[in-house]
């Protein structure tokens, strides 16, 4: 069977569509141990801020990472509350 890239693409858009839907996210994140609780956080936030929304996550400040959440998803929080949950769960989730 020859596939495409245009197949090949629409095969990987499905795929990362299934696991990118948030009661997936959310599923994985409790797994893994990084959501413990219901939060005005959730996994799909983490996603969105480190995948989708900054380009360069490990150079912006907290201040810079809080105001980006804030605009793109309407949750606000403090630069010591986003440090917090930059723990091992959030790598190993994101990994």
């Amino acid at each position: 069977m020859c596939f495409s890239i245009q197949d090949e693409l629409q095969l990987y858009s499905h795929e990362l569509q299934r696991y990118m839907l948030p009661d997936a996210l959310e599923q994985l994140a409790k797994n893994i141990g990084f959501v413990k609780r219901k939060s005005k956080y959730r996994a799909q936030d983490l996603v969105a801020l480190c995948v989708w929304l900054s380009q360069n996550v490990a150079r912006s400040s907290l201040t810079q990472l809080c105001s980006r959440l804030e605009a793109n998803t309407g949750i606000s929080m403090s630069p010591e509350g986003l440090n917090q949950r930059f723990n091992p769960q959030a790598v190993q989730f994101l990994q």
